[in-house]
């Protein structure tokens, strides 16, 4: 086995509800070359009491107090990392025994790839698995049409070369910081994802939250359309958000 070490960064807000089994798929994984830096955004709640109770010297809390947002405490993570890969986690997903596992492995093997993903089940809040994606395995078919699909690896499953992370650093687009990130690095990056669900993802299908990210992407296509002049992709991205605002709105009418 590898014994090539990984930081996981976890920013947490009040989190308190599920950062116990988060951090557990953790301390479970089959690949025990890791750090975890649990980051606190200033949470309310019993969170920070919560990230304590573990007794590992592979965790570290960090907290001060403030709550700075998710951009600001991801890049706070990017800083500290000082291994050679960095890995993604939320508070409220839970990471398979095997992923941290396959996904070095597949770095160590394929020197070539600045990022890897996953394929992810879709879990309720409560808990019941309600779905599985899986994404393409290629840069090509990862980063295409990204009017219509955004670019698909998913933000949790994230695992790639710290210097990758301290090249691109990300920035605050509202529900969108990985995908904004994603979009101006694909150019001179190179993306895969494995097909294997490595991740479940705690999917949470709220009207307004949708349009808030649907509205975010959409900006952030915006920018990054115009500088570059693509016009056709540009009034794609805007027919694209109105068709799937739509399909929304009548999702959430009929429920």
């Amino acid at each position: 086995m590898s014994v090539t070490q990984v930081t996981i960064i976890l920013p947490v807000f009040n989190g308190e509800t599920t950062l116990a089994r988060a951090v557990e798929s953790i301390l479970h994984q089959t690949h025990p070359h890791w750090k975890l830096l649990v980051i606190d955004d200033g949470s309310t709640d019993a969170t920070l009491e919560i990230a304590h109770s573990f007794q590992d010297s592979r965790i570290t809390v960090i907290s001060d107090g403030l709550h700075k947002g998710i951009v600001e405490r991801l890049n706070q993570g990017v800083e500290l990392a000082d291994t050679p890969y960095i890995a993604r986690m939320d508070a409220d997903d839970f990471s398979l025994p095997e992923r941290l596992e396959q996904q070095v492995h597949f770095l160590e093997k394929h020197p070539e790839i600045d990022l890897v993903g996953t394929a992810i089940y879709l879990v309720s809040p409560t808990g019941e698995i309600i779905g599985k994606r899986i994404f393409s395995t290629s840069h090509s078919g990862i980063v295409s049409k990204p009017w219509l699909k955004t670019i698909s690896i998913a933000h949790p499953t994230w695992c790639g070369h710290t210097a990758w992370f301290k090249k691109w650093p990300y920035q605050d687009f509202t529900r969108n910081e990985d995908q904004e990130l994603l979009l101006r690095a694909s150019s001179s990056s190179t993306y895969s994802n494995l097909s294997t669900p490595l991740l479940e993802y705690t999917f949470k299908n709220i009207f307004y939250q949708n349009f808030q990210t649907r509205l975010s992407w959409l900006i952030v296509l915006v920018k990054y359309y115009l500088k570059k002049r693509h016009f056709v992709e540009l009034f794609l991205g805007i027919s694209v958000f109105f068709v799937k605002i739509f399909l929304d709105f009548l999702r959430n009418l009929l429920h």
